[in-house]
């Protein structure tokens, strides 16, 4: 799994947000936010979706044994 910092910032105005998600995908990183996030709802306006990987959850290092 992956740690995406998934941000969200109208392209005529100063609202912002970002939150973090755990997925597979950005695609799937972008649906998660969007249910979490509350993104207003205006006529005509422009958001912006912005999407980077930001480690990975889940992975051991695996240490090799020398002899």
């Amino acid at each position: 799994m992956i740690v995406f910092k998934v941000s969200f910032n109208q392209a005529w105005g100063r609202w912002r947000d970002f939150t973090f998600v755990t997925c597979r995908s950005a695609s799937e990183a972008i649906t998660k936010a969007l249910e979490e996030i509350n993104v207003p709802e205006k006529m005509n306006d422009k958001v912006i979706i912005t999407v980077s990987v930001e480690g990975q959850v889940g992975k051991k290092k695996k240490r090799g044994k020398n002899k």
